[in-house]
């Protein structure tokens, strides 16, 4: 999508990249929020100036990881002197942060997580190369595991990842900062339009950045059903009485408002 504006009477018009222009009664947003401030053209009528300040403000933490193929999963090799596997998965203080091991089984080539990172932690990686950043991995994790030759089991060139350089992505995830709950109930509560003014109706948001569990998959799930209902709603349908939706269950469900001042 590359543009999305309001058209008469109370519609929506979107156009993609492919130059395709489609008008519908209402219209679910599930990218990362940032792209209406950036990447596509939006009309300033999508949405009350306050939910647009809290799309702005929200606070977007960057991810890194990097993946290394190996020829075996060596890390279930048993050491002698201990009788513990020579390899786990690794918490660490040091540069890699988070290491994981994914093996098919015995005798498939194995997947090593060598780091995932978070925030200004993945920021140190940024400047750096595939290559450059798993040579520093290995580096760090050879001070955790001394006798384990990580480099001879790698068949591949690495794969890497950084979030917050991502065109689409843009950051890893949302993570609120002090002073956040406001922005973060509008945007999850924007569903429930009954009290916005009519022109800013139709437009529904979703996604983990728009959950109130930000960076969990349940909470996208969460905030498409609330979406959906949204929908259903804005065109005249509702919920079976004995099935009723988050819309209907809002005023009991709902987070607490706080004062705006």
């Amino acid at each position: 999508m590359t543009r999305l504006h309001r058209t008469a009477p109370n519609c929506l018009t979107v156009t993609d990249e492919a130059g395709g222009i489609r008008t519908y009664e209402a219209a679910v947003f599930t990218a990362q929020s940032w792209n209406l401030l950036s990447r596509i053209v939006c009309d300033e009528e999508l949405f009350p100036i306050d939910h647009w300040t809290a799309i702005e403000r929200t606070h977007y933490m960057g991810s890194t990881k990097l993946f290394c193929l190996v020829d075996r999963p060596f890390w279930k090799d048993v050491d002698p002197q201990t009788g513990r596997h020579r390899m786990s998965m690794t918490l660490s203080d040091r540069m890699t942060r988070g290491t994981y091991l994914l093996d098919q089984g015995e005798g498939k080539p194995g997947l090593i997580c060598l780091s995932y990172t978070w925030a200004d932690d993945s920021l140190k990686w940024l400047p750096l190369s595939a290559t450059e950043r798993m040579e520093v991995m290995l580096a760090s994790l050879r001070e955790i595991y001394p006798d384990v030759d990580l480099r001879r089991h790698v068949i591949a060139s690495p794969v890497t990842v950084s979030w917050e350089s991502e065109r689409d992505f843009m950051g890893a995830f949302k993570a609120n900062l002090p002073g956040h709950y406001r922005y973060q109930r509008r945007l999850f509560t924007h569903f429930k339009q009954d009290e916005l003014p009519e022109q800013y109706r139709g437009l529904f948001l979703a996604g983990d950045d728009i959950s109130w569990t930000a960076g969990w998959a349940e909470g996208a799930v969460q905030t498409a059903l609330n979406a959906v209902w949204g929908v259903v709603h804005h065109l005249g349908g509702r919920s079976h009485p004995d099935n009723p939706g988050p819309g209907d269950l809002f005023d009991e469900l709902a987070p607490v408002r706080l004062p705006e001042d």
